[in-house]
């Protein structure tokens, strides 16, 4: 279940957003800046809905400090006031904040907002991964390659040798025969991970692919 952080300090608020989201999502409250943060560093959840007019510190310094920290920077802030100024909403998408939801607000419109930033955050997290997999993909190939390389002379050297001691009736032969073995393991190293490069691709709706590093 996804987890959200509510930082509020308004009662009434926060009931009505548990009442909204809560059996969808994991829901904890705080209601003052600072708490805010220190609970969003820990939990590190998926999405925080965050009052500007807060004791204290404020909404939009809490935003800022969350989107400073590297822990905190990609969690996605959807600020909820009172104030509906341009200059407010301004100072709230400078802060770093990715919405602004208007008190008093409508269940459905919170729901959506939150569902929206909630994908969009996974689809990002699947492109960071994706990425992560090409360049394993990439750096696979690569080593295949150049293993594959010395391993092809060294056979062919065994071969030679085998033909040149192969009726030795010293410990060559058996030599040549562990050496050949420890080789053919290696190229069967060489070739799973070979194989690995080959993830499988699963299509979903909404254009969203899933890769199955198992299916190999």
């Amino acid at each position: 279940m996804e987890k959200i952080l509510v930082i509020d300090d308004s009662k009434v608020t926060q009931m009505l957003v548990r009442d909204i989201l809560v059996g969808s999502y994991e829901l904890t409250f705080r209601e003052d800046g600072r708490s805010g943060i220190v609970a969003a560093k820990k939990a590190l959840p998926d999405l925080i809905l965050l009052d500007v007019r807060l004791p204290g510190m404020d909404g939009f310094a809490v935003c800022r400090e969350l989107k400073s920290s590297a822990a905190t920077r990609d969690i996605p802030v959807i600020f909820i006031t009172t104030m509906d100024a341009e200059s407010e909403r301004v100072k709230g998408f400078d802060a770093g904040a990715e919405d602004y939801v208007v008190k008093p607000f409508f269940p459905n419109e919170l729901l959506s907002r939150v569902k929206v930033h909630l994908a969009s955050r996974q689809a990002s997290r699947q492109a960071v991964e994706l990425e992560r997999l090409n360049v394993f993909r990439e750096l696979a190939v690569a080593l295949n390659h150049e293993i594959n390389n010395p391993l092809t002379t060294i056979y062919a050297y065994i071969h030679m040798l085998q033909k040149e001691y192969g009726q030795s009736t010293d410990k060559v032969p058996h030599a040549l025969q562990g050496l050949q073995q420890e080789v053919g393991r290696i190229r069967d190293i060489t070739q799973r991970l070979a194989k690995a490069t080959d993830a499988a691709r699963t299509s979903y709706s909404k254009d969203v692919t899933m890769i199955d590093l198992h299916a190999t």
